[in-house]
């Protein structure tokens, strides 16, 4: 099981962030309760230790991308609000 923070505890100590998560792999951060990001090393982040259960890892793409090409491609299809109210 990968070590668990808070966020607050990460944005205070964020070296010795990077020193655990250099140690041990992965540091789950949470914030009220809820995860909201997960810290890899580079070899956690290699072996796929990251991604979803039947997700393939990132090298499966040529190591160019940060997400999958099909989620990538729908977020492209999303776009991005060209009209914003202003007042």
């Amino acid at each position: 099981m990968p070590k668990q923070v808070s966020a607050s505890d990460a944005k205070n100590n964020f070296g010795g962030l990077l020193e655990e998560v250099a140690a041990l792999g992965r540091v789950d951060i949470f914030k009220h309760g809820r995860l909201v990001a997960v810290m890899l090393s580079p070899g956690a982040f290699e072996s796929g230790q990251g991604r979803n259960v039947g997700e393939a890892p990132h090298t499966a793409w040529g190591g160019k991308h940060m997400i999958a090409p099909e989620r990538a491609s729908a977020a492209r299809v999303l776009g991005v609000a060209n009209d914003f109210d202003e007042e």
